[in-house]
C-alpha cells in the first residue's frame, strides 16, 4: 500500500515534467504587411500579397509557428508570455518595405529579433513588376533563408525499444521485465525510506544542537515538512542577469541624472501701456525628454512588458531578467533623483538679479529676498517616474513638451543690463543649500 501510494504521487509529477520541457522549441513569425514607402497607390496591392506569399512559403516548415499583426501586439503588451513558450524558442518579426522604380519593383526584408530589437539579417529582391509570381517567390526564398540558421532541427525517428513486446503471449508467467521492474521499485523504495530516516535524524541532531532553527531550511520530522523564512530576506542576484544588469544601469544612470533636454528662447520684451517706465520680460522654455533616452529604452533593453496609452509609455522589468542596482533603487525610493529647474538672469558683471524657482513646494512660494527679484512658478512638471519593489521596476515616461513662459517686470534702465539666463536642475534635497548664497 505503501509503495503505490508513492508512485501516485511520483508519476503525475513526471508527466508534468515531460509535458513542460520535452515540448520542442519554435520559431515563432511575425509576419506584417510590407510598407509602400513612396505611398504608390498602382503598387498598393503588393503590401499584402508579399507577406501572403512568406506566409505560404513557410507554413510547411517545420518549427515555424506563423503570426500575425494582432499577436505581435499581444506579445509587446505583454513580453512575460515569452516566457511560456518551449524552452530555446525565438521571437522573429519580419518587416519588409518597397517601392516601385521604372519597371522593376525593389523589395528590402529586415528579420527582427523580438526580445532584443536586434536586426538578425536584412537582404533584398529585385524583380520585373510584371513577373508577380517571380517576385513573390524570390521574397518568399529570401525570408526561408534568413530563418534557416535559427530552425530547430527535427528529430531523427527511432524504432521502439519495445517493439519486441508487441505481440501478445500465450505464456501466463509474469513477463521478465515486469518481474525486474518490481524489484527496481522495491529497491528504489527501501533506499527512499533510509534517506527519509537519515534527513530525519540528521535534521533533528542539528537543531538540538544549534537550539535555534535556521532560515530558509527545509525540514522533514515524523511526517511533517515544515520551512523557516524570513520575510525581510531580498532576492539574490542572479549573475546570468548581469549583461542585461549593465544596460539597464546605463540607461539609469541617464534617466536619474539628466533626463531632460531644454530649449531657450530669446526673451520677448514689451512697453507696458500701464507705466512706460516698466518693461514686462517674458521668457519661454521648452522641458521634454531626451528622445535618443527613448529610443534606447526601446531598442537596446529587453523590457519585460510595454505600455502604451497616447504620449505615455510604461516599461516594466523584473528580477527574472535584472538585477536591480543597489545605489538606484535607494535613489528611486528615497526621492533623491527628483529636481527641479532653477533659473538665473544675470547682469554684464555676471551678478544674479533674477531667481525663478519653478517648484510646486509651497515653502518656495512663501519666500522672498532683499537681494535679488525672487519668482516662485510651477509650469514644469517630472516626465518621468520611477516606481521600484522586491520584483520588478516600471519605469513611466511622457513624450510631450512643455512650454513655460516665465515673465517679470523690470525698470527700463535696468533692461540694457540683462546680459545671460541660465538654467540649471537641482536635486530637491540640494534646493536649499543652493539658492541660500543667491536669496
Amino acid at each position: 500500500m505503501k509503495q503505490n501510494v508513492r508512485m501516485r504521487k511520483v508519476i503525475p509529477s513526471l508527466i508534468l515534467f515531460t509535458i513542460l520541457f520535452g515540448r520542442e522549441p519554435s520559431i515563432y513569425l511575425y509576419l506584417l504587411p510590407f510598407d509602400n514607402i513612396q505611398n504608390d497607390p498602382t503598387v498598393e496591392w503588393i503590401a499584402s500579397g508579399l507577406s501572403g506569399m512568406v506566409q505560404q512559403e513557410m507554413k510547411d516548415e517545420f518549427g515555424i509557428r506563423l503570426k500575425s499583426k494582432e499577436d505581435l501586439e499581444v506579445i509587446m503588451n505583454d513580453r512575460s508570455l515569452m516566457l511560456t513558450q518551449p524552452r530555446g524558442s525565438r521571437n522573429f518579426l519580419v518587416l519588409g518595405k518597397y517601392n516601385r522604380q521604372l519597371d522593376k519593383v525593389h523589395v528590402t526584408i529586415q528579420l527582427i529579433d523580438v526580445a532584443t530589437w536586434s536586426e538578425l539579417d536584412v537582404k533584398q529582391v529585385s524583380e520585373v513588376y510584371s513577373q508577380v509570381t517571380a517576385l513573390n517567390q524570390s521574397v518568399g526564398n529570401a525570408v526561408r533563408g534568413m530563418v534557416a540558421p535559427f530552425l530547430p532541427k527535427p528529430l531523427e525517428k527511432k524504432s521502439s525499444p519495445f517493439s519486441t513486446y508487441s505481440e501478445s503471449k500465450s505464456e501466463k508467467s509474469r513477463n521478465l521485465v515486469s518481474i525486474e521492474s518490481e524489484k527496481v521499485v522495491s529497491k528504489l523504495d527501501e533506499q527512499i525510506s533510509e534517506l527519509e530516516e537519515s534527513m530525519e535524524n540528521l535534521l533533528y541532531t542539528k537543531k538540538k544542537t544549534n537550539g535555534t532553527p535556521s532560515r530558509d531550511v527545509f525540514r522533514y520530522r515524523k511526517g511533517e515538512w515544515t520551512l523557516d523564512f524570513d520575510v525581510d530576506r531580498k532576492m539574490e542576484d542572479n549573475p546570468e542577469n548581469e549583461p542585461n544588469t549593465r544596460m539597464l544601469t546605463t540607461v539609469l544612470d541617464q534617466l536619474l541624472s539628466d533626463p531632460y533636454e531644454v530649449e531657450l528662447k530669446r526673451p520677448e520684451l514689451v512697453y507696458r501701456k500701464d507705466d512706460e517706465l516698466y518693461m514686462s520680460v517674458k521668457f519661454q522654455i521648452v522641458y521634454k525628454l531626451k528622445e535618443q533616452l527613448i529610443k534606447d529604452m526601446l531598442t537596446t533593453l529587453p523590457y519585460t512588458g510595454l505600455e502604451e496609452n497616447g504620449t505615455l509609455t510604461i516599461f516594466y522589468f523584473n528580477k527574472e531578467s535584472f538585477n536591480f542596482p543597489k545605489r538606484h533603487v535607494e535613489a528611486i525610493t528615497s526621492g533623491e533623483y527628483r529636481s527641479v529647474p532653477v533659473i538665473r538672469v544675470l547682469d554684464k558683471n555676471r551678478n544674479t538679479i533674477i531667481v525663478v524657482v519653478d517648484s510646486p513646494e509651497q515653502y518656495w512660494h512663501s519666500r522672498t529676498s532683499d537681494k535679488v527679484l525672487f519668482i516662485p512658478q510651477h509650469q514644469f512638471s517630472p516626465l518621468i517616474d520611477f516606481t521600484v519593489g522586491g520584483w520588478s521596476m516600471q519605469i513611466a515616461m511622457e513624450t510631450v513638451e512643455i512650454n513655460a513662459n516665465y515673465e517679470f517686470i523690470l525698470p527700463v534702465t535696468e533692461i540694457d543690463n540683462l546680459s545671460n539666463v541660465s538654467l540649471k536642475f537641482v536635486k530637491e534635497n540640494e534646493l536649499s543649500e543652493f539658492l541660500a548664497p543667491l536669496l
